[in-house]
């Protein structure tokens, strides 16, 4: 379950997308260059398909498991996100197609354009239709909708088996229910799990953010969102905040988090981590060589830094965090926002995060069932790294 925005606003376009999944399942942002291909075939998550002469230089989030990607950017500008959406019809369950995260990487690689995207998706769509297990350490099947976006235009693509509609917007969100076009939604939606997936409230709460949002912080903001009466995400799970926090009978949490500013330049910023609220979002300037925590494809270490940020971050349950950690949060946001410098942003980064490592924080009550329900994720992570 995610939350996707985009908009224009004074010459610039920007991107924004928390994605949403297990808490356990690490997310590695890679990037890989622009490659030609003499191979004919192409082994993406479970099947194979016929691979094109060449493809694009793009940066990705990627559940590690997976070969398809929750969102990202190519060289020329074009930026995707996918949400899962629940549908009436019965979800192909077979391990043997296209689920929604390759059909965003494939557009990615082959796109030049917003449009050029949405052929992608679609063609490929009609003849492979959707379907297979999309979770990291349970089963989960949906079909899948995408914020697509370039300079000058942004399409929001819905999808329902090979069926599909579109719709270009000015500003966009969406989130895990059809929600653009109501004739399509009304034939499609199933309604229970779209209502107890908590995405109403929280394309609300996008919604509202984008409608006066001119700049990156202003996404940063949108990204660590939690619904109202929400007095503490570390004692509660949060399934309707955009800023999703596990722990809930229902619910994912928000594991990784990217911003694309499509100027001159594609300038991005991303966490590399889970959950925006206490994460920073380092700059990095898309083609230049990775740093952390942007690495090369297959990178291991790309999947150690999730780990260990993972590892602070459960730290962080069941107690509060005051005033003075958002406040250097935010003063070091600033200077990397002014200064742009990927390597001394990791570094700042990694300061930051020892130092509160070290700092004795103050605990909350939680109810049993939340305590519980972590516990159990927190043993199997440790056992993992």
């Amino acid at each position: 379950m995610c939350d996707t925005m985009g908009f224009f606003h004074e010459g610039s376009a920007i991107f924004a997308k928390n994605s949403d999944r297990s808490p356990n399942e690490p997310q590695v942002l890679e990037y890989i260059p622009a490659k030609d291909h003499e191979e004919t075939e192409l082994k993406v998550t479970y099947t194979t398909i016929p691979q094109v002469p060449h493809t694009k230089a793009i940066l990705i989030s990627r559940p590690v498991w997976l070969w398809g990607a929750e969102m990202g950017v190519n060289e020329d500008g074009v930026c995707i996100g996918n949400e899962a959406v629940f549908t009436k019809g019965a979800y192909h369950k077979e391990n043997d197609t296209l689920i929604g995260k390759d059909y965003l990487r494939l557009a990615l690689e082959r796109a030049s354009t917003a449009k050029e995207a949405v052929d992608v998706i679609t063609e490929l769509l009609l003849v492979y239709g959707q379907g297979g297990n999309c979770a990291y350490d349970h089963k989960f099947y949906y079909d899948n909708s995408y914020l697509i976006m370039e300079r000058k235009r942004i399409f929001i693509l819905e999808t329902a088996d090979k069926t599909w509609t579109c719709s270009e917007v000015e500003r966009g969100s969406i989130s895990n229910r059809l929600s653009q076009d109501r004739k399509f939604a009304k034939k499609n939606i199933d309604p229970l799990y779209s209502k107890f997936s908590g995405s109403a409230d929280r394309l609300r709460q996008s919604s509202t953010c984008l409608a006066g949002a001119a700049s990156v912080q202003d996404m940063m903001k949108a990204l660590r969102t939690h619904a109202p009466g929400v007095k503490n995400p570390f004692a509660e799970g949060t399934v309707n905040s955009v800023c999703m926090h596990f722990g809930g009978v229902v619910g994912d949490h928000s594991t990784s988090s990217m911003i694309v500013e499509l100027g001159a330049d594609i300038q991005v910023w991303v966490t590399g981590t889970s959950t925006p609220c206490v994460s920073l979002f380092k700059p990095y300037r898309f083609g230049d060589p990775p740093t952390a925590p942007v690495y090369a494809e297959q990178d291991p270490a790309a999947e150690a830094y999730w780990r260990s940020a993972e590892l602070f971050r459960r730290t962080l349950l069941c107690h509060e965090l005051p005033p003075e950690f958002y406040a250097e949060r935010d003063a070091l946001e600033a200077e990397f926002l002014i200064h742009k410098d990927s390597k001394a942003a990791a570094e700042a980064d990694q300061a930051f995060y020892a130092k509160w490592a070290d700092t004795k924080l103050k605990k909350v009550p939680a109810s049993y069932q939340f305590r519980n329900r972590w516990a159990k994720k927190t043993k199997v992570l440790k056992e993992e790294s």
